[in-house]
């Protein structure tokens, strides 16, 4: 998914690309038929103990951040574009909203009900002042080529990677406690940061 903002200002707009989800309906499964009788003097075979799923294999997940980040450069080199520069304030934005889209369980660009729901609030806990800014982010993909795959395959997020207004990029990583991951790349330009009002007497 994506979203882009052209201007930092109260009134910008933003373009939110909502993913597709898959949703499987099941039905309730027919009874089981009930258990032979067992014969007097004999003893029914012992159940053998159920098989322990195996854990979801470990994932370094900042060096799965800065290969997202390097991908994504590399898609821009590719398009004929100079790489962005990482932004350490990006970095922390996009980590920000990977984290809780682990915690809400989902992936959307605003999560009510969340710290830092939006885009400008997260700029903010991070202290980024920007005058334009876009993001893109995905889950259910296991590497950053896959995701960088998946968002030049769509012309909104390709627009993000590829958009001549941006100068820094931030990338974040995030794992769900079931293996899930999901990614987030933070476009930006800075901004001029808004003076300090003097407080009142």
């Amino acid at each position: 998914m994506h979203r882009r903002i052209r201007q930092w200002n109260p009134r910008w707009s933003l373009l939110v690309l909502l993913s597709a989800l898959d949703v499987a309906c099941s039905t309730s499964p027919a009874p089981a038929p009930p258990p032979a009788p067992v014969p007097v003097g004999t003893s029914r075979p012992a159940t053998p103990p159920p098989v322990a799923t195996p854990a979801a294999p470990a994932v370094n997940l900042e060096a799965l951040a800065d290969d997202l980040f390097e991908r994504t450069n590399m898609a821009r080199r590719n398009g004929g574009l100079t790489a962005l520069a990482r932004s350490v304030n990006l970095m922390s934005a996009a980590q920000l909203q990977a984290d809780q889209m682990v915690k809400a369980g989902r992936m959307e660009h605003e999560l009510s009900g969340q710290p830092y729901p939006t885009l400008k609030s997260r700029f903010a806990a991070v202290q980024y002042a920007a005058r334009a800014a876009g993001e893109n982010i995905a889950e259910g993909q296991r590497s950053a080529p896959q995701v960088v795959a998946a968002w030049m395959d769509s012309v909104k997020h390709r627009g993000n990677i590829l958009s001549k207004d941006y100068t820094e990029l931030g990338t974040g990583v995030a794992a769900a406690r079931n293996g899930r991951l999901y990614f987030v790349a933070v476009f930006a330009r800075p901004g001029t940061p808004a003076p300090a009002r003097a407080a009142r007497p």
